[in-house]
């Protein structure tokens, strides 16, 4: 079975295939002041019943990258293979500096080339909100926007009296109490800024582009936006799929 990591800043979710079929996946707290000893805590619970002989980590945390794979080298024997510059992707990516593009980015546009039709717009929602647009086999770049959650964070911490609020939609736009009117912001304003950025998007590439949302939040967001976009929480792990096929031998 295949064991896939998913490293962000603010979580680790992570996943056992068999082949291409998902078997079992969870969702953990990143935490940088952890040991692999500590992390095999739960690890090794979670992956008991499992017989796991290839392990994939895709991070863009260096500290936890490292601490994964001394777990998996001391409790599953394994050598992981790491999304490093120099792995095989057969992936262009056009930016200024490619050394600069993240684990995440690199397999949700692996993913995305190969499940779904190009161009493809993809919209990645964790703790920041990155839209990427990809193309046969090209990773054209994108922007980075201020997540929904780090938004709402700064929107509370940089007020007197503004409260903690759900992500959850109103009922409507123009809301007439406090926390309503956060989550009208919050959930409307963030679809409307994503509908404006692929509007913007396809008419710079000078295409119309198909739609890929993932990510945790995700699933608050995209009912909301005015496009048709198709919603993948297993991205990231089909481009992970993909890179670990590239490079088994």
């Amino acid at each position: 079975m295949l064991l896939l990591f998913d490293v962000g800043n603010s979580n680790i979710g992570f996943a056992v295939y068999e082949n291409d079929t998902l078997i079992e996946k969870w969702r953990i707290k990143a935490d940088i002041n952890k040991t692999a000893d500590d992390y095999s805590i739960t690890l090794n619970t979670l992956l008991a019943k499992y017989h796991i002989s290839n392990v994939v980590i895709g991070s863009v945390v260096p500290i936890i990258t490292n601490l994964l794979i001394t777990y998996c080298k001391k409790y599953l024997q394994i050598e992981p293979l790491t999304l490093v510059q120099g792995i095989k992707t057969g992936l262009d990516i056009r930016l200024n500096n490619p050394k600069e593009i993240g684990a995440d980015l690199v397999a949700t546009a692996l993913g995305a080339i190969n499940h779904y039709p190009q161009p493809t717009i993809i919209v990645d929602m964790g703790t920041a909100t990155k839209l990427t647009l990809v193309d046969n086999n090209t990773f054209h770049g994108g922007a980075i926007i201020p997540g929904v959650e780090i938004s709402l964070h700064g929107l509370v911490n940089a007020t007197a009296l503004l409260p903690h609020i759900d992500i959850k939609a109103p009922k409507r736009v123009i809301e007439k109490e406090t926390v309503s009117c956060m989550q009208s912001g919050i959930v409307y304003g963030t679809a409307a800024t994503i509908d404006g950025m692929i509007d913007k998007m396809e008419k710079e590439y000078g295409k119309e582009c198909f739609v890929i949302a993932t990510g945790g939040l995700a699933k608050y967001i995209v009912p909301h936006c005015s496009h048709q976009i198709t919603l993948d929480k297993f991205l990231i792990y089909k481009g992970l799929i993909e890179i670990f096929n590239r490079n088994k031998e």
